[in-house]
């Protein structure tokens, strides 16, 4: 027995033995690359840094830039909630407010409503003063005026007089004259319309041929203004009826042709209604 614990104690320091010599050798290394890499960096030469002057500059004026939580500030104030005090006495106090304000307007109201009294009082009492003021100047006026200045005066309002019953005499003997001429003009219409009555169309043989004369047309109106007689030409000349117009005097005479005898000129009056109502004449 005593020789196995002899044997088991040789082998535990045996054990240690080797492990002393392992953290020996690494602890040695550890030196050696620890004395290498000082070596090594004292060989490495110096570098010697020049120092440039550096250029002072001139401070600007900068104003300090916004804090960076100014929106997270925005947003708090917008979700923040007022607190409403629902205090009865408060409220009390607001419609007290009110009245005192209601009873200060009105005092106002009641101002103003006096001192346009008193102005329209003023005025209407300065009013008979002034028509006095102006009564009396115009009848200072009317004294005025002498005797030779009344004559000339009613003697203006004499011719006045004269000439307005000059013109309207001149007008009476203008519209009498108008429609003399226009009786005239409807008398000679009537005779031309009784006269191509009058005319009979003579039969001819079968043998001979048919003469066309060309002495029938057709006058679809009489105007005193041109204006009109362009319009009634421009309207046949639409129809497809070549119109002209025969100035006499005083009168525009919108006529159509020569067209040829007389029944070429009815059926042209017959087609021409629907414009105008024309009559036959002679040409």
């Amino acid at each position: 027995m005593p020789n196995r614990d002899y044997a088991a104690r040789s082998k535990k320091s045996g054990k240690s033995v080797n492990k002393l010599l392992i953290l020996i050798i690494v602890l040695l290394l550890l030196g050696m690359s620890a004395l290498a890499l000082m070596l090594l960096s004292s060989k490495e030469p110096v570098k010697t840094e020049i120092s440039q002057p550096v250029a002072i500059q001139p401070q600007k004026s900068e104003l300090p830039t916004p804090p960076a939580e100014i929106y997270s500030y925005i947003r708090d104030l917008e979700t923040r909630e007022v607190p409403v005090d629902k205090n009865a006495r408060i409220a009390q106090l607001t419609r007290e407010q009110e009245q005192q304000l209601q009873r200060l307007q009105e005092e106002e109201k009641r101002k103003q409503a006096l001192a346009e009294l008193k102005e329209n009082i003023q005025i209407e009492q300065m009013q008979p003063n002034i028509n006095a003021v102006e009564q009396n100047a115009q009848d200072k006026k009317v004294v005025a005026l002498t005797a030779e200045e009344f004559e000339a005066k009613t003697q203006a309002e004499q011719k006045a007089a004269e000439e307005k019953s000059k013109q309207a005499e001149l007008r009476k003997q203008q519209d009498a004259k108008r429609a003399a001429d226009l009786q005239a003009q409807k008398a000679k219409e009537v005779a031309q319309v009784k006269e191509s009555n009058a005319t009979k169309v003579v039969a001819k043989p079968a043998n001979e041929a048919p003469k066309v004369i060309g002495k029938f047309g057709l006058q679809c109106g009489a105007f005193k203004n041109k204006a009109q007689a362009e319009n009634m030409q421009a309207r046949l000349a639409m129809a497809g009826y070549n119109a002209r117009i025969n100035s006499n005097g005083e009168w525009n005479r919108v006529v159509v042709g020569p067209i040829g005898d007389r029944a070429a000129a009815s059926q042209a009056q017959a087609n021409a209604r629907s414009v105008a109502e024309c009559l036959i004449v002679g040409m």
